[in-house]
């Protein structure tokens, strides 16, 4: 009954800030952030017990249906591209991942390194923190460029080919992050090297399968009338590969968007992407998309607002000129100098989101963040910091892309490509 009304509030309140994000000319998903943080504002002053909002932001029914949310908005923006969209723009995209990894991994370090208190395990949480601050999330990237209809001009494609590239590398530095929890050390050469071929075999593979087996499969299950059919074998075919990912020790949200990426209309039909299309999108955007946006905004601790406020600050503007800069001067150098353009993708790539919170989480629960000088404010805020500037940038983002927008669009010259229809 609690997690009905949860889920139900949530919906709703989700519902009422994204529309009323887009009246303001702002995307819903920023709406939809602070319906979670009002929520979980509001829900630590009324009496226990309460129904309505009493536990809503530990509600695992909440936090699960957030967690579908992730899966459907990576399967939509896998969807929504192409293959050959992630090719034609394959350089850039690397160089901008690279930077945009590199940067904010070294200032974040070198930010948490002067903040945090001298002790063993100073070297370790600064480190966390720097990865935390060089992860882009795919799904918040995917959204914002959805929402400015940009997945189909080059700085789109880059964006999110080179979200999955970053993300790609986040998760190979949490097995770093791993190694550095559990041994005080990182790991060595045979286990980079061990994670690099994991890597190597999960996109062979989903590759593979895409490439060579699709047409086929989706050409058998057009012979097959049963209402359904072709949504439940696609999001099958996601979740089989979010497990394949798992399995491997890479993230499962990498399944989605390979089973998306190469579900086109030359492979599946034009009837039946039309119709699958049509139907993860409001899915998507009507239900689980803002939950898991609302979800977000629900893991907000305003304390650190008040306790560290200069180190909140802090990270926010690292978090976003170290993707400005580590993002923006690749893309600016290998997309033609159109500065524009470079300074759109350093801002949507600065969205932060489940692989820094996954993280972050790990590193809160092992006791990282709770060692060193006993007492120290900026140590004791560490986690709710780093999950507030993920919180903030990801509110952030849509709001500065407007702005460098707002004049005019784009250009994406050559790389502009037509919407998949019919």
């Amino acid at each position: 009954m609690e997690s009905a009304v949860h889920l139900l509030t949530v919906l709703i309140a989700a519902w009422v800030f994204g529309h009323v994000a887009e009246f303001i000319k702002i995307p819903a998903a920023v709406g939809q952030v602070m319906a979670g943080v009002v929520l979980a504002m509001t829900s630590g002053l009324v009496p226990e017990g309460s129904v309505w909002l009493y536990g809503i932001a530990a509600d695992p029914a909440v936090q699960g249906v957030g967690e579908a949310g992730i899966i459907m908005l990576l399967l939509y923006a896998g969807i929504e591209m192409r293959p050959s969209d992630i090719a034609k723009h394959e350089r850039e995209a690397f160089a901008v991942a690279i930077g945009g990894v590199a940067v904010p991994l070294a200032l974040g370090f070198a930010l948490a390194w002067v903040y945090l208190p001298e002790s063993a395990a100073r070297g370790a949480q600064a480190f966390v923190v720097g990865v935390a601050l060089s992860i882009s999330a795919i799904a918040v990237a995917a959204k914002v460029f959805m929402d400015f209809r940009l997945m189909h001009q080059a700085i789109g494609q880059i964006s999110i080919a080179a979200a999955v590239i970053d993300d790609i590398i986040g998760l190979i530095l949490l097995g770093v992050v791993t190694e550095l929890i559990a041994k005080g050390a990182p790991p060595d050469a045979l286990a980079l090297l061990l994670m690099l071929g994991k890597v190597t075999v999960f996109f062979a593979a989903t590759w593979a399968i895409g490439h060579f087996l699709f047409e086929h499969l989706w050409r058998a299950l057009h012979k097959i009338h049963m209402p359904g059919l072709r949504l439940m074998t696609l999001l099958t075919i996601a979740l089989g590969y979010g497990l394949f990912a798992e399995l491997l020790g890479l993230h499962f949200i990498l399944g989605p968007f390979m089973a998306g990426l190469y579900f086109e209309p030359q492979r599946v039909g034009h009837a039946a992407f039309n119709a699958i299309d049509h139907t993860v999108n409001t899915v998507t955007k009507g239900v689980l998309g803002p939950v898991f946006f609302a979800a977000i905004g629900l893991m907000v601790d305003l304390s650190a607002l008040v306790e560290v406020p200069g180190f909140l600050a802090a990270l926010v503007v690292v978090a976003i000129v170290g993707k400005l800069i580590g993002c923006g001067l690749p893309a600016y150098v290998l997309n033609g100098g159109r500065a524009r353009d470079a300074v759109a993708i350093g801002i949507g790539m600065s969205g932060r989101g489940a692989v820094e919170l996954f993280i972050v989480s790990i590193a809160y629960e092992t006791g990282l963040f709770g060692t060193g000088n006993g007492g120290d404010p900026i140590l004791a805020n560490l986690y709710s910091a780093l999950v507030l500037t993920a919180i903030i940038t990801t509110a952030l983002t849509p709001v500065l892309l407007r702005i460098v927008l707002q004049q005019s669009r784009p250009a994406g010259g050559a790389a502009d490509t037509a919407r998949r229809t019919n």
